[in-house]
């Protein structure tokens, strides 16, 4: 009898593992480029993505015998599918593999996102290892520009202001801690907008305030981008005013562009 009892327990076995659910294991170095995990089959992971729609991810497996099978990516905010992920081997280690999505929903490219990696380990456990990926930079930039020196009219050419000043807040959240602000262009006139220079970082949030008045070297229009960059994506904020009118200066183009 007991002969029997064994052997049905060793039939069931199988059907035992097959049954058991996926151990959960999370994601608790927040936002950040690198995570590391204490168990399981996936040892580190690597965001190396520099676009917001190209998601690309390297992952360290802890041995050669641990498998991924499959991942997806959701949005934090409303925990819809985004997309599936491609999932290759590295040909250079065997312990690496390479993963890419395409996120191609741009309401969704400002919120975080978590992937969900299915991995089994050495003995055959199901694991499902979560990956929290940032959103792209939030970047509210809010900018007026007022005549402040006298209308310089040229003969053949625009005339332009001599200076004018300027009132402008930049509120960012970078989703992550090591992210960065630049100005990418200036059209040969730096504003200084990040605390009196033109780069920040690396930081998470901040608010840049700046009043003042400043001179202008001749030039028809104020020509200004500036670009917030995380772990996956970056968001460029472009602003255009024209300086050609004596009574008002107006904006040309104020667009967000996120890539």
């Amino acid at each position: 009898m007991n002969y029997l009892k064994a052997s049905l327990f060793a039939a069931l076995l199988p059907s035992l593992n097959v049954l058991a659910l996926d151990q959960n294991i999370a994601d608790v170095d927040g936002f950040e480029r690198v995570t590391n995990y204490a168990y399981g089959p996936v040892q580190s992971a690597l965001i190396t993505s520099d676009r917001a729609h190209k998601l690309t991810i390297n992952v360290q497996l802890r041995n050669e015998q641990n498998v991924c099978d499959f991942a997806n990516v959701y949005s934090n905010k409303t925990n819809a599918h985004l997309s599936y992920v491609n999932i290759v081997a590295d040909t250079q280690s065997n312990t690496m593999l390479l993963l890419d999505a395409d996120l191609n929903d741009e309401s969704s490219l400002l919120d975080s996102k978590s992937v969900h990696i299915n991995c089994r380990d050495e003995s055959g456990i199901g694991y499902n290892v979560f990956l929290n990926i940032p959103g792209a930079p939030i970047v509210d930039w809010q900018i007026s520009l007022e005549p402040a020196g006298e209308f310089i009219y040229q003969p053949y050419s625009f005339g332009y202001h001599s200076a004018y000043s300027i009132k402008s807040k930049i509120t960012v959240n970078n989703q992550n801690t090591q992210s960065y602000c630049t100005t990418l262009a200036n059209r040969g006139v730096s504003l200084g907008l990040f605390n009196g220079e033109d780069r920040k970082g690396p930081f998470h949030s901040d608010v840049f305030i700046k009043n003042e008045v400043v001179m202008n070297p001749a030039q028809p229009v104020l020509y200004q981008i500036i670009e917030c960059e995380n772990a996956a994506g970056k968001t460029m904020v472009v602003k255009v005013f024209n300086l050609t009118n004596p009574t008002l200066i107006h904006t040309w183009e104020d667009q967000v562009i996120i890539k």
